[in-house]
């Protein structure tokens, strides 16, 4: 099949998916794929859950396929989920036919199970994203077969047995750092001289989290405190959060349903306060954050926990454990930050040194040589991977042989 392909431009269909955080570092890889060889094509196969419709401005601009999803919170969905997962397999078949990628990248979720499969099957060369210290179900079970496996954590590579693993980092959006300070307060409707607390839940909000955060800050508002916070709720958590706004000071609290202008958000931010997804975890990171971390305890496999632990063990985040929670801890943890700067400064060059910003250039240049393109990668590009390479080089997982179950 592979000889038969036009070699005009290279092609990619990312495959997976089902929250945002699988589907953002495709979109930031897809963009610098672009910017690497303009002339790539990229596919995204996506199903209408709810939390990948939120997404589709950040897919603008390449190509989408459609596949059914098939949901198994129901006794019935749970009857169907075999009958629907074929028949997503067939329409996954379809894709690949029609497309012709010289690569299939998983995102991750078992929705990338069977492109990357198939994709096998044809000869065509599989990529696995693992964005988390804990590798998901999915790219377990996949690693063995894939080509290579991409990990944003080295430790990562310890979890799972596969043919490659390279520690590239977890591709962030390149808009997320032409954010600037003054004009993303003005449009958020913020002062700029105020410190500001951006409190992050998720794609789809905290309720537990929110209540604690309105907690909080009611104890840190009795006391004094001058901050003004930025609240993503999540969408179905905004009306409580508004009702909030009655018992808070005025101009300190901005509650926002979902925001796709996250260059902004980050922009205006001198903290964080956020669950442990990998992609925010990624962002905040990248962009030098401090942060206060509460992992989601009902994670599969604890993976947010453990993703808290590289930022905490590399001094760029405190961790509260969701079970230690109360909004007296975070009050105080809040205005410890809020109120010395010199904490802040050191975890911000601490979340610097942890972080990849060039991750996504890094993965876009691995594709293009793994597809045969990377001739057409201009050196000064190649320079720069390499030199990222090179800096992570304590910290990369070389090439290791599959390792017996």
């Amino acid at each position: 099949m592979t000889d038969a392909l036009n070699r005009d431009s290279i092609r990619v269909l990312f495959a997976g998916g089902g929250t945002g955080g699988h589907l953002m570092p495709g979109a930031a890889t897809a963009e610098a794929l672009r910017r690497v060889l303009p002339s790539a094509r990229s596919l995204f196969l996506v199903s209408e859950r709810k939390a990948e419709r939120q997404c589709v401005p950040a897919l603008a601009g390449f190509e989408t396929a459609h596949e059914p999803a098939a949901p198994r919170e129901g006794a019935l969905d749970k009857v169907l989920f075999p009958a629907r997962s074929l028949r997503a397999a067939g329409r996954a078949l379809d894709v690949v036919r029609g497309f012709r990628p010289h690569v299939i990248v998983g995102l991750g979720g078992l929705r990338s199970i069977g492109p990357a499969l198939i994709g096998r099957a044809l000869g065509i060369r599989t990529v696995l994203f693992e964005a988390n210290a804990i590798p998901g179900a999915a790219v377990r079970l996949l690693a063995p077969v894939a080509d290579c496996v991409m990990v944003q954590w080295a430790r990562a590579a310890d979890r799972m047995k596969a043919r490659r693993v390279v520690a590239a980092g977890n591709p962030v959006r390149s808009r997320l750092f032409e954010g600037r300070r003054e004009p993303a307060t003005r449009r958020l409707g913020l002062a700029p001289g105020r410190r500001t607390l951006l409190v992050l839940g998720g794609s789809q909000g905290a309720l537990s989290l929110n209540h604690t955060v309105h907690e909080a800050l009611r104890l840190i508002y009795a006391k004094g405190g001058d901050l003004q916070v930025l609240h993503l709720t999540g969408v179905d958590h905004l009306p409580a959060a508004l009702e909030w706004m009655n018992s808070l000071p005025a101009a300190s609290y901005r509650p926002i349903g979902f925001f796709h202008q996250m260059e902004d958000a980050y922009a205006a931010a001198d903290f964080v306060l956020s669950r442990c997804g990998a992609s925010t975890l990624a962002e905040l990171t990248a962009l030098g954050l401090p942060s206060i971390l509460v992992p989601y305890p009902h994670a599969a496999a604890g993976h947010q926990s453990a993703n808290a632990e590289v930022l905490r063990d590399a001094g760029a985040a405190l961790v509260i454990a969701q079970g230690e929670l109360t909004a007296e801890r975070l009050a105080q943890a809040v205005l410890t930050l809020a109120s010395d700067e010199g904490p802040r400064a050191q975890m911000a060059e601490c979340a610097r040194r942890l972080g990849r910003p060039r991750a996504a250039l890094t993965v876009a240049v691995e594709l293009a040589v793994m597809a045969g393109f990377g001739a057409q990668v201009s050196p000064s590009v190649m320079a720069v991977t390499s030199l990222e390479r090179l800096r992570r080089h304590q910290e990369s997982v070389s090439t290791k042989p599959l390792q017996a179950a």
